[in-house]
């Protein structure tokens, strides 16, 4: 399932905007979706390993900054890597 509110970044381009929910164990992979408000429109981001640790330390109502950064590789295979800026928390 895919919307035009999924985000779907390519290398180097980031999200901002306020956390306005974090869902656990959706659809057929259990995964975490975060749903992130830029201008009036609510952006849906899957959560990946490397992110879902990053948005831990997230409150609902934060102000971030998420970065895709690429592919890394990690062992035996590749990994998407993130960074996470918290602007102003709760």
């Amino acid at each position: 399932m895919n919307n035009n509110n999924t985000w779907m970044p390519e290398e180097g381009e980031s999200l901002e905007g306020t956390l306005v929910e974090k869902l656990e164990n959706i659809g057929k992979y259990n995964s975490n979706l975060y749903k992130i408000k830029t201008n009036n429109k609510i952006v849906e981001v899957w959560g990946k390993k490397q992110l879902d640790s990053l948005m831990k330390l997230t409150e609902i109502g934060d102000k971030i900054i998420i970065t895709y950064k690429g592919m890394e590789q990690a062992n035996d295979f590749k990994m998407k890597k993130y960074e996470l800026e918290i602007i102003n928390g709760n």
